[in-house]
């Protein structure tokens, strides 16, 4: 995928220049706005990264979007109840986020207190999602505090968990990209073409199983087989696309 760095139609030499270090940091090429439109830089481009003043948007063709916004993961810790937290207990955990995407679940666990580590195999959506997370400012000190506790890392899931220790964690988590696309979802269609597709692997979850202390915990597409496939206990909920899955590796006392 060909992708630029542009700047906004307001732009000055600050922005400019903080627009040509993203780009050298990232490795593609800087693009001159000069008032063109988006869709006029994407005729020599799959997608332009746009750096704003106060954020950065990834625009691909066919008017797809992509950038930080921690709205739906707002709206979760707003509703003071979430099926993953109820998975979890009150108890304060270290978690792994095996799939980090646009970090809402990343966000709802470290807002309850858990200690989250988020993995992202794609450079760009880890760039823009991780920068998101330090600097987007949400009106909620709370949020914020969440936000800025969660230490990001750019890999994939199997080549991060072969490197750690036996139990170093106490859970890990994976949310693949849903086996059937969900429509309503609007904000992952700016995902497109840089999500990690690939299904989850037995060698996936037997490090997994190593890695972690106490479970695996799973949230896919209701019609998914991943749940029986690997062997985690479904959670059915009721009118919901998607259900939660746990592996139970040690039995709470």
């Amino acid at each position: 995928m060909k992708v630029i760095v542009t700047t906004s139609l307001g732009m000055d030499g600050h922005l400019v220049q903080k627009a040509k270090r993203l780009a050298e940091d990232l490795g593609i090429v800087y693009c001159e706005r000069r008032k063109q439109a988006v869709k006029v830089l994407l005729k020599q481009a799959d997608a332009v990264l746009v750096v704003y003043k106060d954020r950065l948007v990834f625009e691909q063709k066919e008017g797809r979007k992509l950038f930080f916004h921690p709205d739906t993961a707002m709206l979760r810790i707003k509703s003071g109840r979430d099926p993953i937290l109820e998975l979890l207990g009150k108890e304060k955990q270290s978690i792994i986020d095996c799939t980090m995407g646009l970090g809402s679940d990343s966000i709802v666990l470290a807002s309850a207190g858990h200690r989250v580590t988020a993995l992202e195999s794609s450079k760009l959506v880890h760039f823009i999602v991780s920068r998101g997370l330090q600097d987007f400012d949400s009106g909620l000190q709370e949020v914020n505090r969440a936000m800025k506790s969660i230490q990001t890392i750019w890999t994939d899931s199997l080549t991060y968990l072969k490197e750690q220790i036996d139990k170093s964690v106490d859970v890990i988590y994976f949310d693949p990209m849903f086996s059937e696309e969900i429509k309503e979802s609007q904000n992952l269609s700016g995902l497109a073409g840089l999500a990690d597709r690939s299904r989850l692997t037995e060698e996936i979850v037997s490090e997994a199983k190593r890695v972690a202390r106490k479970k695996l915990i799973i949230k896919a597409h209701f019609r998914d087989q991943v749940f029986e496939e690997f062997g985690f206990k479904r959670h059915v909920r009721p009118n919901q696309k998607f259900h939660y899955g746990e592996i139970i590796l040690e039995e709470e006392v």
